[in-house]
């Protein structure tokens, strides 16, 4: 990824630069248990994972065998039926056919958007697959304290890894989809294979961790930059950018005809499978830690914090992927859910319960409130996480209203949440740290959601303003030209 990294000592924000312009301010906020030597352990150099955003011109490229079997629409029980209306983890088949007349159209937007895609997926038809693995992924370390190496050893490279050849499998799936051209398809299974046979997946389960006490094997008491603190099982969950990924891989292929052998299937959803009970292990170290420890001073935080809605955005896109009502229902309502080493357990911050304790009546997020460094930057970074759930549902399970509409006991919900922040980035409102926000102008495509949503003419007005050629690393990709409005 192109792009400098700027860290204070607790926050990051990720510069992307030269032909992708644009930022999304993120740092990772850990939390501390009653046992952690750290009393407001906050932010990594890299935690929260560079959340990248792209605009801007093409990517340059070139060059590029096919599947056979499986059931087509990504559920995986051969009859066919699916979720009939998707397409992908964020589109609907209404979706994909107008971004398929958009590229049809001499727009110079959706020449741009399909220019994009093509030009990265031409790229990645070149990829070696290099998954992180470790012969003893027991013995990883946390890892963002210091510069990267060529070495898999750490989370942090466990998670940046993944996040960009999840990235390439994502767009090749998003080539082939738009362009039936089943190279790209090729590829991205080709790529996903390998990752789903060699990636050391960080579950927390297998260091024996103990989400009461706040301890795991191998943990460190040198504070947030040690080899393993708490820190470190709280940042696991940043494994979900990479489930984000390739579960929508999986769906833009299994749902638009690209036929699988019954091999290939069962070992990429066995994979996705696996990746899903890495995440919610960690979603585990929040919800279960504030259970065990409802008066604590940061209790309110691990009920609140946008880790939760991060790691449930990559657990409902599992679910998804596979089919599962279960765990969806475990994201949407808090319904139970059998973890593989867990055990059943009744999720007490679903994403209903997150809105209900993270917005205000008046649509200020949670991490706005409290002030994180940067507090506008986070709260746009957490709002990224709910609508990418909102979404999720609307295409896959509970229609359009379970979280778009859903609003908490005081009213607050994403619709007064997209209408307050707005205006930070129009300026007409400032900042309460204007000092520790970066361009904020690199979240207005998310306002591409709202607006696909509710139709309102300042989210249009903004989007037009800021410029709409967006590529979006995390989640999605294209954005204007999958679920944008003309």
């Amino acid at each position: 990824m192109l792009g400098r990294t700027v860290s204070r000592s607790l926050s990051l924000c990720s510069f992307v630069g030269t032909l992708f312009v644009g930022v999304a301010c993120s740092t990772a906020g850990s939390g501390d248990g009653e046992s952690s030597s750290e009393t407001d352990a906050e932010a990594s150099a890299g935690s929260e994972a560079e959340a990248s955003s792209s605009n801007g011109a093409s990517s340059e490229g070139s060059e590029g065998e096919s599947g056979s079997g499986g059931d087509g629409d990504g559920d995986g029980d051969g009859d066919g039926d699916g979720a009939p209306d998707a397409a992908g983890l964020f589109i609907s088949r209404a979706d994909l056919e107008r971004a398929r007349e958009r590229i049809a159209s001499s727009d110079p937007l959706w020449t741009q958007q399909a220019n994009l895609v093509e030009g990265r997926a031409d790229g990645a038809l070149n990829l070696v697959a290099d998954p992180f693995h470790m012969d003893d992924v027991t013995t990883i370390e946390f890892g963002w304290c210091g510069g990267s190496d060529d070495v898999d050893n750490t989370l942090a490279e466990a998670t940046g890894k993944f996040e960009d050849e999840s990235d390439d499998m994502r767009t090749l799936a998003l080539q082939f989809a738009l362009s039936g051209d089943a190279s790209y398809g090729d590829k991205s299974v080709e790529l996903m294979l390998a990752w789903a046979e060699q990636q050391s997946i960080v579950n927390l389960y297998d260091l024996n961790i103990d989400f009461q006490a706040g301890t795991m094997d191998g943990q460190t008491d040198d504070g947030f930059c040690g080899a393993r603190p708490w820190n470190f099982a709280l940042d696991t969950m940043w494994q979900t950018y990479g489930l984000i990924n390739v579960a929508d891989a999986y769906l833009l292929l299994t749902r638009n005809g690209y036929e699988l052998s019954p091999e290939d299937d069962a070992a990429l959803r066995d994979w996705i499978s696996r990746l899903v009970a890495a995440v919610d292990s960690s979603f585990h170290a929040w919800t279960k830690w504030a259970d065990a420890h409802p008066s604590s001073g940061s209790f309110e935080r691990y009920r609140s914090d946008n880790h939760l809605s991060w790691a449930m955005a990559g657990t409902l896109a599992g679910a998804a992927a596979l089919g599962d009502e279960e765990l969806a229902a475990y994201v949407l309502e808090g319904g139970s859910w059998s973890h593989p080493q867990g055990g059943a357990y009744a999720n007490p911050s679903s994403i209903r319960a997150v809105v209900d304790l993270a917005i205000e009546a008046d649509g200020r997020i949670y991490e706005e409130r409290i002030l994180r460094d940067p507090p506008i930057g986070y709260s746009f970074f957490h709002l990224w996480a709910m609508m990418l759930i909102a979404r999720e549902a609307e295409v896959h399970f509970e229609g359009t209203d379970a979280v778009w509409a859903y609003a908490g006991a005081d009213g607050g919900g994403l619709e007064q949440a997209y209408d307050r922040y707005l205006g930070y980035i129009d300026g007409s409102k400032t900042s309460p740290e204007p000092s520790q926000e970066g361009d904020l102008s690199s979240y207005a495509w998310l306002y591409e959601a709202s607006l696909s949503r509710w139709g309102k003419s300042s989210h249009r007005d903004l989007l037009e303003s800021v410029g709409r050629n967006t590529w979006i690393n995390q989640s999605i990709g294209a954005v204007p030209l999958l679920i944008g409005e003309d």
